[in-house]
C-alpha cells in the first residue's frame, strides 16, 4: 500500500513539474485497418482525440515519410498552406468545425497513385503530444481487357487476354463456351510501365478446333467488374472459314427468330387480353342500355295501375 501511494505521489510530482494535468493528456486514435480508395475519388483519413477534447488551440500536422513532408499543417487557429508540400496544395481539408469535438481527420481530394502509403497525424497541445499512423491503399481499375489470337513456338493456337493500367494484380478467369473454368490451363505475366501501372497478360493454349472463350479480369477490391466484351470463335487451319461463317450466321438467325417469336407471342397475349376485356365491356354497356329501356315501361305500368 505504501509503495502504491509512493508511486502515485511520484507521478503527481512529475506531472506537476512538467506542467501537465490529467485533463491535458490525450491519445490520437484511428481505426487499425488500412483505408482503401480508388484513383480520382476523395477519401477521409480518420483520426480523433481520446478522451474527447477540443483541438482548436493545438497544432495538428499530417505528414508522410518525415516530419517536414507536410500534407497539411494547422497552427494558431488556421491552416498554414505555405508549409504544405506542393503535391498536396488545394487537395486537403481539415474539418475546422469538428476540431471542437477532437476530430482531426484529414480529407484528401482527387486521389492519385502517388498518394498511397503511410500517413502520420501529429497533435501537439504544448505540454503534451501524440501521433497515430494510417495506411492509405490506392486502387486502380485497369482498362477493358482485349483478346487476341496468336500461336506458340510449336505453332499451337493460343489466346492472349491483356489489360493495362492496373494498380494491383487483378483476379483473372478464363471460361469456355460451356462456362467451364479453364484458368488453370493459362499462364499469366505482368510488368510495370513508366507510370508504375501494371500491364497484365494471360495466355491460353487452344486445343479445340472450334470453341468460344471469354476472359474476365476483376479487381480484388469491392468495385464493379471489368471484363472483356469480346468473345473469340477459335478455329484451326483445318476448318474452312465458310464453315465458321455458316454456323455463326445460323446462330444469329436462330437467336433473332427466337426473339421475334417471343415478341409475337407476347403481343398475341396482349391482344387476347384486350379482346377479352372489350367483350366484357360490350356486355356491360348492353346490359345497362337494356335496364334503361325497361325502366320507363315499368314506371308507365305502375302509374296506369294506380289510376
Amino acid at each position: 500500500m505504501k509503495a502504491q501511494k509512493g508511486w502515485s505521489c511520484s507521478v503527481f510530482i512529475l506531472l506537476h513539474m512538467t506542467n501537465v494535468t490529467w485533463t491535458q493528456i490525450f491519445k490520437v486514435v484511428s481505426p487499425s485497418s488500412a483505408v482503401l480508395v480508388f484513383v480520382g475519388e476523395n477519401v477521409t483519413l480518420p483520426a480523433s482525440l481520446y478522451p474527447t477534447m477540443s483541438a482548436q488551440t493545438f497544432d495538428v500536422r499530417w505528414f508522410r515519410d518525415d516530419f517536414y513532408s507536410l500534407v497539411l499543417s494547422y497552427q494558431d487557429f488556421q491552416i498554414r498552406p505555405e508549409r504544405q508540400s506542393q503535391a498536396y496544395k488545394g487537395r486537403t481539408v481539415l474539418f475546422l468545425e469538428e476540431l471542437l469535438n477532437g476530430n482531426v481527420s484529414l480529407r484528401l481530394q482527387d486521389v492519385r497513385v502517388s498518394d498511397g502509403g503511410l500517413y502520420k497525424c501529429f497533435v501537439d497541445s504544448g505540454p503534451w503530444n501524440d501521433e497515430v499512423h494510417i495506411t492509405l491503399n490506392v486502387e486502380v481499375l485497369g482498362d477493358q481487357p482485349s483478346i487476341s489470337i496468336g500461336s506458340t513456338e510449336h505453332k499451337q493456337t493460343k489466346l492472349k487476354c491483356m489489360s493495362e493500367k492496373w494498380g494491383t494484380t487483378p483476379d483473372l478467369t478464363w471460361r469456355d463456351m460451356n462456362g467451364v473454368d479453364v484458368t488453370s490451363e493459362s499462364r499469366v505475366t505482368e510488368e510495370r510501365d513508366n507510370e508504375g501501372f501494371l500491364r497484365v497478360s494471360s495466355f491460353l493454349p487452344v486445343k479445340q478446333e472450334f470453341s468460344v472463350f471469354s476472359c474476365l479480369m476483376r479487381s480484388k477490391a469491392p468495385k464493379p467488374d471489368w471484363h472483356s466484351g469480346l468473345t473469340i470463335y477459335v478455329f484451326s487451319p483445318g476448318v474452312p472459314g465458310w464453315s465458321v461463317v455458316f454456323w455463326l450466321s445460323l446462330f444469329l438467325y436462330v437467336a433473332v427468330a427466337g426473339l421475334l417469336i417471343f415478341q409475337w407471342r407476347r403481343m398475341k397475349g396482349h391482344k387476347a387480353r384486350y379482346e377479352s376485356k372489350a367483350y366484357f365491356l360490350q356486355l356491360y354497356y348492353l346490359r345497362k342500355e337494356i335496364e334503361k329501356t325497361k325502366a320507363p315501361d315499368f314506371m308507365d305500368s305502375t302509374l296506369t295501375g294506380n289510376s
